[in-house]
């Protein structure tokens, strides 16, 4: 008897998950247990029929797909996650990395390679898509390494936090001068157009999430 490959498909849009459905439900081997656009539906199912695979959309608009991964993962550590990503490198990072997805996808691809990753998801593998992996290379070579100073990046928390120049003046005991200064530095390091950016870009490369008192004289993020 063909062991079934169990398979829960979660997204906003009945259009995609009717695609889904189409691609797999001719597979001898996967039974589409569940269709949903709901978290709170999508985590019913998963409690009570435990699916083999979730797929999951993982664009950053949408909030709900991280969070969904994550509350799965409580529910049922071994269930597997193949996601479909649109965006940016530090994104598909965070799913690689963050989320510990098993399979990642672009909207683009083959519903051949949707069957092929889904396999072999499955089977205790990964599959990432050749657009993304050539992605991770090309930025790799392209990317450029910033480094902030200690002070910088003192300043630049603060800018997050939403300190005027005037109160980081007064917070670091430096002259206004010397911050107007730090901060145009930053931005231009950053390739920020203004201070909401350059918070937007540090936020994207984790460097926020570092500690305040760094070992080193420099704190380097690849960008």
């Amino acid at each position: 008897m063909v062991s079934l490959i169990k398979v829960l498909t979660v997204h906003r849009y009945p259009i995609v998950r009717e695609a889904f459905k189409s691609a797999l439900s001719s597979e001898p081997d996967v039974l589409i247990i569940g269709q949903t656009s709901s978290c709170d539906d999508a985590l019913r199912i998963i409690s009570e029929q435990r699916p083999d695979v979730l797929i999951v959309s993982f664009i950053k608009p949408n909030i709900s797909g991280p969070d969904l991964v994550r509350k799965a993962r409580q529910i049922d550590p071994s269930i597997k996650i193949l996601a479909f990503v649109v965006g940016k490198l530090v994104e598909i990072q965070r799913a690689l990395l963050g989320l510990q997805v098993e399979g990642l996808l672009r909207w683009d691809c083959q519903l051949d390679e949707i069957r092929l990753a889904l396999r072999r998801v499955y089977e205790d593998g990964t599959y990432i898509s050749q657009q993304i992996a050539d992605a991770l290379l090309d930025e790799s070579d392209v990317y450029k390494e910033i480094k902030l100073s200690v002070r910088q990046l003192q300043v630049l928390k603060m800018i997050a936090e939403g300190f005027t120049n005037k109160r980081i003046s007064a917070e670091l005991g430096i002259s206004y001068d010397t911050v107007k200064t730090h901060v145009r530095v930053i931005l231009k390091k950053l390739d920020a157009a203004d201070r909401a950016q350059a918070v937007s870009k540090a936020y994207d490369l984790d460097m926020l999430s570092l500690s305040d008192e760094p070992d080193s004289d420099t704190i380097g993020c690849l960008y």
